[in-house]
């Protein structure tokens, strides 16, 4: 039965092709189809006689739809090939815009490479100006000072050093007054050092002298690790190390005498200071016991490192090393800096060798001398006798005090500084 409907389907499409070509071919450009020669119906067509109306009816309707369907197709076709190549050009831009920015980047990154080169060219030059401007002021100063000559022959000099004798230390009983020496002390090898015995009992020996800026003390941490300066009498820094032994080997007390422009002087003192080894950058940690009319500049220093320009260990949030051009235990910018710059007097900023309550932050110092003692035990007490006892136990804290020559002497403050 199946075969049979199948056989009457693909007569009546065959018979219906020749027709509904010819009349949908003009749509699409192709030629109609002669039509077959037929023969006179005889008795009726072919379809009324095998009875296939509805079939034929539905072949035509799947035709239409089908013609239909196609059309839509081609349209969609159309759309989808214009938004390909719309899309293929969005491609190509941005294509475009990613080679731009790619060699926009590579521009970028040579600008940066090249304005990091210049920025360190700039701070080198920065900091050659700034040793060249110390050193322009240390000229003038020493113009000066040659212009004054006349009026300072008697002033008093230390004695030169004797070269060929070394002495256990500042507190050697042949050091009988105040000079430059050379001492073992607790040093590795034996090292010149000024030796002040101008405020008995007991000897002081300078771990830091500035005088007239004849050396500059804006290093970075080896130099100031190492020492540096004019160890026979002139601007030294004895050097960090060699504080560290000397403080570690008993116990010390610190005195930081001072002088400005002014020819005013002043003093600090601590009964007790000591600083750390190089393992731990040098902290303090001893300072206690002040007293002294240049105030306490020091502050809570106790457990601060030491910085330089190229070791930033401070307690700040900046380089105070870098902003006050100097080298020291800074708990913040503001409080001393005896290692800064040497300028004259009043310098408008905080680079300068200041101790703030003295002169203030903005003032440059003329003179400074930090000097350590060692503190006579209690068991190296020398006892009673009919002279007068020369303990320090009642005199330590006063000894200073009562030897400071008054500011308004100048002739025998010179003498002392």
């Amino acid at each position: 039965m199946k075969l049979i409907v199948l056989v009457l389907a693909v007569g009546c499409m065959a018979s219906l092709g020749y027709a509904d070509t010819n009349a949908i071919a003009p749509k699409y450009g192709v030629k109609p189809q002669p039509a077959p020669p037929t023969s006179p119906p005889k008795g009726g067509s072919d379809i009324d006689k095998c009875g296939c109306h509805e079939i034929v009816g539905k072949l035509k309707k799947v035709e239409s739809n089908l013609l239909r369907l196609i059309l839509n197709l081609r349209n969609k076709y159309g759309a989808v090939y214009s938004e390909l190549q719309d899309m293929k050009k969005n491609v190509k831009s941005v294509s475009w815009y990613v080679d731009q920015t790619a060699e926009t980047s590579n521009t970028i990154n040579d600008q940066l490479f090249n304005s990091s080169i210049a920025l360190a060219n700039i701070m080198q030059s920065i900091r050659d100006l700034t040793i060249n401007q110390q050193s322009l002021v240390t000229k003038t100063f020493l113009t000066e000072s040659i212009l004054d000559l006349e009026g300072r022959h008697g002033e008093y000099r230390p004695p030169a050093p004797e070269d060929d004798v070394i002495y256990t230390s500042c507190d050697d009983e042949r050091i009988t007054q105040t000079g430059t020496y050379l001492v073992q002390d607790a040093f590795a090898e034996p090292t010149k050092v000024i030796c002040v015995l101008d405020f008995q009992p007991g000897a002081y020996t300078v771990i830091q002298n500035r005088q007239d800026g004849s050396t500059d003390f804006y290093r970075g941490y080896s130099d100031y690790r190492a020492g540096f300066g004019e160890f026979d009498g002139g601007d030294y820094w004895l050097g960090l190390d060699r504080i560290h032994n000397m403080t570690a080997s008993g116990e010390y007390e610190l005195f930081i005498l001072l002088e400005d422009f002014e020819k005013n002087i002043s003093f600090a003192r601590y009964d007790n200071f000591a600083i750390g080894s190089g393992n731990d950058f040098y902290p303090i940690t001893k300072l206690d016991g002040f007293s002294g009319p240049a105030g306490d500049s020091y502050g809570a220093v106790v457990g601060v490192l030491f910085s330089a320009y190229d070791l930033d260990l401070d307690n700040s949030e900046s380089n105070c090393a870098v902003s006050n051009r100097g080298a020291w235990w800074y708990t913040d910018c503001g409080q001393s800096n005896l290692n800064g710059l040497y300028l004259k007097g009043l310098s408008g900023g905080t680079t300068g060798m200041f101790w703030e309550t003295f002169r203030g932050a903005n003032y440059s110092l003329k003179k400074s001398r930090m000097m350590v003692k060692r503190k006579t035990m209690p068991e190296t007490t020398v006892a009673p006798t009919t002279e007068v006892p020369t303990t320090m136990a009642p005199e330590t804290t006063t000894a200073p005090a009562e030897t400071m020559p008054p500011a308004t002497d100048p002739t025998v403050a010179k003498r002392r500084f």
